[in-house]
Parts: C-alpha cells; sequence; structure tokens
C-alpha cells in the first residue's frame, strides 16, 4: 500500500502543512541528494512560495523525525536523502554526482558488547562510468 506524503509525516508524528508537504515529495521525488539551497531553488522554480530559512526548518524537522537522513559527504555541505534504509554512497569526484550504491551490498555489522547503533554513513569517493 502507497501512503500519501501527508499520511508518512503523520505517521511519524508531524502535522503535514503545505512547505512540509512540498520539501518532503520533492526528496521522495528527486533522488539526487539535494542540499538546501538546491530543494530551494527547486520548489520555487515550481511556484511553490517558500522562504530559504523555512526549508532549512523543515529539514532540521525532517531529520528530527527519522524522515530523512542528512548526509555530511562533503565538509560544510548537507545534503538530504529520503531512503532511510542503510545504503552506501559513492561521490564522483569529477562531476560532483552521488549514487546509492545497491542496499544488498551493505556489509552487516555485529557489534557485540551491547552497541547500539543510532545511524551509518558510508561514501566512497572516485570517479563515475560517465566520466571514465
Amino acid at each position: 500500500m502507497k501512503y500519501s506524503e501527508s499520511e508518512i509525516l503523520l505517521q511519524h508524528g508531524v502535522r503535514p502543512l503545505l512547505h512540509r508537504v512540498e520539501v518532503y515529495r520533492y526528496l521522495l521525488e528527486n533522488r539526487v541528494h539535494p542540499t538546501a539551497d538546491d530543494i530551494y531553488t527547486a520548489l520555487t522554480r515550481e511556484g511553490v512560495s517558500i522562504a530559504r530559512s523555512t526549508v532549512y526548518n523543515i529539514l532540521t524537522l525532517l531529520v528530527e523525525n527519522n524522515l530523512v537522513q542528512a548526509l555530511s559527504i562533503e565538509e560544510k555541505e548537507l545534503r538530504y536523502d529520503a531512503c532511510m534504509t542503510p545504503h552506501i554512497h559513492f561521490k564522483c569526484n569529477q562531476c560532483g554526482e552521488i549514487y546509492d550504491i545497491n542496499e544488498g551490498l551493505f556489509p552487516s555489522i555485529d557489534l557485540k558488547g551491547g552497541f547500539q547503533i543510532d545511524s551509518v554513513e558510508v561514501t566512497i569517493k572516485g570517479t563515475c562510468p560517465h566520466c571514465l
């Protein structure tokens, strides 16, 4: 069963206000690992009247409620990903594109001794097939 963006927000305790739904919808439909500025630019081009600060605040809310991940692939730049299952990212050093690597390839980690994993972030950097 497919849920709407509003229903998913509600399931996570987030009121589905218009701008929240628009930001979340953009992330679900555009798996390009955008920055907050990328999202702001795209939404304003779509005709959504939204402030840049509102986009940042909504992204913080979505991260806090485990709806999206904030990725620190590059220093001083957060990118956002709506895929919440553990997976590896590949960043091309030539074109800057960020790719999701098959989730089935993610290694199983067995920590003994009572560790609790809250998040995992793995990024591989190199050159993508398009730039070779």
